[in-house]
């Protein structure tokens, strides 16, 4: 009897990629809208924290694409770069429409927020995943060690340069003209008061918190569990929001007669911002996505050199 190809894989491989193309467009556009409606919906507080909390997810997944999924760390940071340009021109486009002229230090102020929120969640992503090792894979992956490639070709080089290049050519494009500092930057961020930088330095570790349960739910729990999980996520997240809110009254004291609306706000944007993390990472999940550990580069070499050896004994004539 002769083996049989394998067409289970192949059908999985192809299915998956317009399930993939449509999450990656759903995503984009439902993201742009956000990021410009957002400058409008900061008027108010609760439209304006349950489009932080969109935003602020859109910042996780760009981060978690950059630093879990499987593949070159190097060849993929370009691509998180152009993708945080593009995610800030659609907030430099919702605060030219919200103002009805350009106002270079609202676009310089966002911008260097937004490189801030980018840091504090891409940094600790990514010392997770150099320390644990988890990353996403699909289960169509022959082994762990596959799509490990760790020799640079010359077109991922030049492509990796021509998108460092447009990155950089958007972001001044977008402030012709202007005298960039890094005092006026930090001045038209506002991240030089000690209370501004105090809340959203508190509101992104629990955004993070609240964030990092998601992607482990989503790809790493076995099955069955996900909907036990969430419920227990569901009271984690609320009880984190507690802790912020009373963090931000102890120290800067209750806002007034609209603390109740900021705080529903807040919990909201929480809550939004997780299910949102939820949505497309049980999307990746049912795509055949996981998140793994992967072996260590000393047991992948130890693991070579075994089935090296074991490949001599059996076959002494190839030697």
């Amino acid at each position: 009897m002769t083996d049989k190809p394998r067409m289970p894989i192949r059908t999985l491989t192809v299915g998956r990629r317009p399930g993939l193309f449509l999450l990656v467009g759903l995503c984009s556009i439902g993201f742009f809208v956000a990021d410009v409606a957002t400058a409008t919906c900061l008027r108010e507080p609760i439209p304006g924290m349950l489009v932080l909390g969109i935003v602020t997810a859109q910042l996780t997944v760009i981060c978690v694409w950059g630093t879990l999924v499987r593949g070159t760390f190097w060849i993929r940071l370009p691509w998180t770069l152009l993708l945080l340009v593009v995610s800030w021109c659609g907030l430099a486009w919702g605060i030219t429409l919200e103002k009805g002229n350009t106002n270079p230090d609202a676009l310089l102020g966002t911008a260097v927020t937004w490189m801030f929120g980018f840091i504090t969640s891409f940094v600790p992503l990514k010392i997770a995943a150099l320390c644990f090792r988890w990353q996403i894979i699909h289960d169509t992956d022959a082994s762990p060690n596959a799509g490990r490639n760790f020799n640079y070709a010359i077109r991922d080089i030049m492509i990796g340069t021509l998108l460092l290049a447009m990155t950089m050519g958007i972001g001044r494009g977008m402030l012709t003209g202007e005298d960039i500092n890094f005092t006026r930057a930090l001045y038209a961020s506002g991240l030089h008061e000690p209370e501004l930088l105090f809340v959203i330095s508190l509101y992104g570790v629990v955004s993070l918190l609240v964030k990092l349960p998601c992607i482990w739910i989503s790809l790493g729990e076995k099955a069955e569990k996900i909907p036990s999980r969430i419920v227990v996520w569901v009271v984690y997240c609320f009880l984190l929001t507690i802790f912020e809110i009373g963090m931000l009254v102890t120290v800067l004291g209750n806002p007034g007669s609209d603390s109740g609306v900021i705080f529903t706000g807040m919990i909201l944007s929480h809550q939004l911002m997780g299910a949102i993390m939820l949505a497309v990472c049980c999307t990746l999940r049912g795509l055949g996505y996981r998140l793994e550990r992967s072996r260590s580069p000393q047991t992948d070499l130890q693991t070579e050199l075994r089935s090296d050896s074991t490949a001599v004994a059996a076959h002494p004539e190839s030697v």
